[in-house]
């Protein structure tokens, strides 16, 4: 039922820390400068990007849409879709050659795709960085990553699967710069546990159990990073080192022997299905009384809360309908006067999205109407 409201505009972890610290050593010892912006394979001119300045590990590699197919079956203990909505790029892989952030000279991606010094050339301020193909200068591989990086600016990040948490603090308490920053950890029950690092927000807790596609934080730079992005990965939950979710599909044999094959669920990375809010917002006169607005929204999603908002004239904005599922309101204004109408929603999975109402002028009085 829809409400009456006035016109006042008054201003009103342990395992996988070991495993990181051995990462933050490697990466000490072999220096990821920021001199590194300007890096590029021998003989070749500068390009539109590059890897280690803005936007960097944002806009380069192959992306993922989520329609990709990657060739191969799933594996019998599949469980996974991708932990975000929308394309984004993929900015560094899974090495199969060692994903220990070793050093042995080149990387081997997913499909048997190899990189080397020989193939594109190193960066010469971090060697243990390839370019993708020989005369290309952002370096999509490097040497001994242990899961995949996703080009999120500052967005959403989805739990990949459903689980308890396991982890979500600093991935070092005591050091903010350190290692993947702000993480979480999400023990899906299976032996795997999938892992989020370098987050800005998270938004869950020690212990929480978390559904597929839900909001589990916000992509950022926390930690060690070049950039904004997502570190994406797939660990035994007993330490047993890392697994690529999307498995081994070349012909020759796997060099990392620990794999589990193609864990995505259908056998290629999918979004989750789970309905995607997009508010649409429209108010109009109310026909019965010359004074009001009749307000209404909508959206897709579960468990929706809305918060509406009134923009007067001068605009001031208050809150006029606030955290309830309620997509109706009559608002009262003054005659002569434009308002808007701002409407938020938030799903019970985290999701958020926001539309704003057409303008519309409530009538002066017609005096020459009147006895």
């Amino acid at each position: 039922m829809a409400r009456n409201v006035s016109s006042d505009f008054s201003v009103q972890r342990p395992m996988r820390v070991v495993v990181l610290i051995v990462t933050l050593l490697s990466v000490l010892l072999h220096g990821v400068p920021v001199q590194a912006s300007t890096a590029l394979p021998p003989g070749q001119k500068p390009g539109k990007y590059y890897r280690w300045s803005y936007p960097s590990q944002m806009s380069y590699g192959p992306i993922e849409d989520g329609a990709g197919n990657i060739g191969t079956p799933p594996a019998p203990g599949a469980f996974l879709t991708l932990p975000f909505i929308g394309p984004h790029y993929i900015t560094s892989i899974f090495d199969h050659c060692g994903p220990n952030y070793g050093s042995h000279g080149k990387v081997c991606r997913y499909d048997g795709v190899v990189a080397s010094a020989a193939v594109g050339g190193p960066d010469p301020t971090f060697t243990e960085g390839f370019a993708q193909t020989p005369g290309q200068h952002d370096y999509l591989y490097y040497e001994g990553h242990d899961g995949y990086d996703y080009g999120l600016n500052y967005e959403p990040v989805a739990a990949a699967a459903g689980g308890q948490v396991m982890l979500a603090n600093w991935a070092v308490p005591s050091c903010h710069s350190c290692l993947s920053g702000l993480t979480v950890e999400i023990n899906h029950g299976n032996g795997l546990l999938t892992y989020y690092g370098h987050l800005s927000q998270i938004n869950v807790s020690k212990g929480q159990w978390v559904s597929r596609g839900q909001v589990i934080g916000i992509s950022g730079m926390t930690g060690t990073a070049t950039g904004p992005h997502l570190h994406f990965g797939v660990y035994y939950v007993n330490g047993d080192g890392p697994v690529d979710p999307y498995g081994w599909t070349a012909s020759t044999p796997d060099p990392y022997t620990k794999d589990l094959g193609d864990l995505w669920l259908g056998g290629s990375p999918r979004f989750a299905s789970i309905p995607i809010p997009h508010v649409s917002v429209n108010a109009a006169p109310d026909a019965n009384d010359t004074t009001a607005i009749d307000v209404t929204w909508s959206s897709p999603g579960s468990g929706n809360l809305y918060v509406v908002y009134a923009v007067g004239p001068d605009g001031s904005m208050r809150v006029v309908n606030g955290g309830t599922g309620a997509t109706s309101e009559v608002f009262h204004g003054g005659r002569g006067l434009s308002y808007w109408f701002w409407v938020t929603v938030r799903t019970n999975l985290g999701w958020t999205d926001a539309n704003a109402s057409p303008p519309v002028t409530i009538p002066h009085v017609d005096h020459g109407a009147q006895a």
